[in-house]
């Protein structure tokens, strides 16, 4: 039994670390595809954004080179690309500056094409905060129209000034932020959004999976704790019909009797048991049909104190209280589940029993209390002692001290007066009292 319990134990947790690897995973998943998509959109709009800069650039290298052409060859016949013609626009640049500079020695003015970007930008709404830069084939900085250029500036593709391509004019947009931003911001908004909603989604299924988890080891308690509690009646029946069926006892009629009473008390406690479980499935499936009627509790209470009584084996005193003495309910079902908490008073008692029961007459409801002077309940079990398989772990760390039963009995007293409309309540305080409450409402 040991070795199936911490096979199942070892079972759930490796259900545990799988389920947790792949939420961990789905999440870095989900994160690495949405960075990607950041990233993509980001390169994507500043591509956008230099190349309408450098078309901007080309333009003002065209204007400047044609500018000086004109100025430079007045009155000469130098052979300049047509400019005008079938040439491209950087072809045009390219050749009018070659042939400029070899010619006549004059280079491109930085100043004059910053004058002329700076009016084109502002017609495409660019910020106009930038720099003008002479590079090698090599992008090396030959010269600048200013200082402002850096690391986090960004650069548009370099027009050629040579044909041999050894130098090129590019510009340097010092603070393209503000409109990366401007672009950016539903982006980031919806991939906000996006992030937390996948956060909830992952926050939610791990919560669940913990649950899940936490249940399934209940339940593994619980059927472990029930085939043990089951296995004392059932090894009491086996040898009392094993002597009975060996005559050993035949001619001792008072033994004999004493085995036939113990087999009968066992099987009527698994008949219990299992009527428990089955009651208690119908009640949560609302199965089970409650007859309801005006009954006098006084006598069911008097008969289940007497009983109480007889089976302790510890000094016992019950008193009782009752200021309402009819309920509306089920008989059958509320005395079983008064019955219930007598018998856990008894279970999780000190060394003499003191049991107070009382009924209380509200608005809406009559009360029906059931105080003891026992070990208390801390409270964290407080908050699973009426689940089904919640007490299944009290009942683990109690058994040491004799505490027999899996917790059936408290689930069947919140079951039971759920379906009666009412409810069950506790208040205890650890190594002082218990006192439950039960809830049964005046109106149908």
């Amino acid at each position: 039994m040991w070795a199936q319990k911490k096979a199942l134990s070892l079972q759930a947790v490796m259900h545990k670390n799988r389920y947790k690897y792949v939420s961990m995973i789905s999440a870095a998943t989900v994160l690495l595809l949405l960075g990607l998509y950041m990233w993509m959109t980001y390169r994507s709009v500043t591509k956008d954004i230099t190349e309408r800069a450098g078309s901007q650039l080309s333009w003002a290298m065209f204007y400047e080179s044609y500018s000086r052409a004109e100025i430079v060859t007045e009155g000469d016949t130098l052979s300049l690309p047509e400019a005008r013609g079938n040439l491209s626009l950087a072809s045009s640049v390219e050749g009018m500056n070659d042939a400029l500079s070899k010619t006549y020695n004059s280079e491109i003015s930085l100043d004059d094409v910053a004058v002329l970007v700076d009016s084109l930008l502002s017609v495409v709404h660019i910020n106009r905060d930038v720099t003008i830069q002479e590079v090698d084939s090599n992008r090396n900085v030959l010269r600048q129209n200013n200082d402002r250029s850096s690391s986090w500036s960004l650069y548009t593709k370099p027009v050629s000034i040579r044909r041999d391509q050894s130098k090129a004019i590019r510009l340097a947009l010092n603070n393209p932020y503000p409109e990366l931003a401007q672009k950016l911001s539903p982006l980031f908004l919806i991939s906000a959004v996006i992030l937390a909603f996948f956060a909830v989604i992952i926050v939610q299924l791990l919560r669940f999976i913990t649950e899940q988890e936490q249940m399934a080891e209940l339940r593994n308690d619980f059927s472990y704790a029930m085939v043990h509690d089951m296995k004392s009646p059932l090894s009491s029946i086996i040898m009392g019909a094993h002597f009975l069926h060996s005559g050993k006892v035949d001619d001792k009629p008072q033994i004999k009797e004493k085995y036939y009473s113990i087999i009968e008390d066992e099987a009527e406690h698994l008949l219990a048991l299992v009527n428990k479980l089955l009651t208690i499935s119908k009640l949560e499936n609302k199965k089970l049909i409650l007859n309801k009627w005006d009954i006098y509790i006084e006598p069911i209470i008097s008969d289940l104190v007497e009983k109480a009584k007889a089976k302790a084996t510890k000094p016992i005193e019950i008193s009782t209280h009752l200021e309402v003495k009819n309920v509306l309910a089920d008989e059958q079902y509320l005395t079983e589940a008064i019955a219930n908490l007598i018998d856990n008073a008894i279970k999780y008692s000190k060394d003499e029993i003191k049991i107070e029961i009382k009924t209380i007459d509200t608005d809406k409801n009559v009360l029906l209390k059931v105080r003891d002077n026992g070990i208390g309940i801390s409270r964290e079990e407080q908050q699973i002692i009426f689940d089904k398989f919640g007490r299944a772990a009290i009942h683990e760390k109690n058994r040491k001290g004799g505490v027999s039963g899996f917790g059936l009995g408290l689930n069947y007293v919140d079951q039971v007066m759920r379906a009666h409309g009412g409810k069950v309540t506790v208040s205890s305080e650890k190594d002082k009292y218990s006192e439950f409450t039960l809830y049964i409402p005046k109106n149908v």
